[in-house]
């Protein structure tokens, strides 16, 4: 079975690597985390110099954490949202739409196994372009000390978020055969767990908390701070396997292999 996993999973990287959407979103990526990097360490110096030259460095936070990775990270999340989707939209759309659909059932692997290899090939271009982005702390550590915990655990909360959002936006590519449309609703769907926030403000204490407890921003924001939250990491994985189960429904369904 293996073997067959593995030969499922070369053809997905192989498709994705022989488009250049890919390279586009690695590239806009890149140059995406490179500027707010830039800006986010940019601001935090010249504050840190107000700071010194007024004599009030005990009255303001100016850790590297508060100061650059947090703001950093949040930042990153923004644009995963938008980079997400271009990765996800062709996955299982793509197949309906050139009709290759009953091709693909005809190989002997499981609906488990293609739902994981479509899913394994995302998530290869996703660390990819994640991990192009650890160039600004490696060139920030040349200059200055600062903890690697924190920046660990923003880039775990990352792959870990992007995993959960990438099974999200393949659940999406399976409901329908058009990538524009598996685009444009991935999209909202992540955007809608983004913003959530923004509705607990003026919710009753007790929906507040549900709200906050389902956003996935909420969840982030202690890997962006240097803290591993178990509740943190369960809802990760709760979110990844939810839709990886809803995945495996839409296509055992007599609609989707029709």
């Amino acid at each position: 079975m293996m073997p067959k996993f593995y030969a499922l999973f070369k053809k997905e990287l192989k498709v994705f690597f022989s488009m250049p959407i890919a390279y586009a979103v690695i590239a806009v990526y890149a140059a995406l985390s490179g500027y707010f990097f830039s800006s986010i360490a940019d601001y935090y110096a010249s504050i840190s110099m107000r700071a010194m030259n007024q004599y009030s460095r005990g009255s303001m936070d100016l850790s590297m954490v508060e100061g650059i990775f947090r703001p950093y990270f949040h930042n990153m999340v923004v644009v995963m949202i938008l980079m997400v989707p271009l990765l996800t939209m062709r996955l299982f759309a793509e197949e309906k739409r050139e009709g290759t659909s009953e091709l693909l059932f005809t190989y002997p692997v499981s609906d488990f196994a293609i739902v994981s290899a479509k899913f394994l090939s995302a998530f290869t271009v996703f660390a990819a372009m994640t991990a192009v982005s650890l160039s600004s702390f490696i060139i920030l550590r040349t200059g200055t000390s600062f903890e690697i915990g924190p920046v660990f655990t923003g880039f775990l909360g990352l792959l870990m978020l992007g995993a959960a959002f990438l099974m999200l936006g393949i659940f999406i590519s399976s409901t329908t055969e058009s990538q524009l449309v598996a685009g444009v609703l991935s999209f909202g769907a992540l955007l809608f767990f983004l913003v959530l926030p923004w509705a607990a403000q003026s919710a009753a204490p007790f929906w507040a908390d549900v709200i906050k407890n389902i956003a996935a921003v909420e969840h982030f924001d202690s890997f962006a701070k240097g803290v591993l939250d178990t509740a943190d990491i369960t809802y990760c994985i709760s979110f990844f396997i939810l839709f990886f189960f809803l995945t495996l429904r839409i296509l055992e369904s007599k609609q989707w292999r029709g």
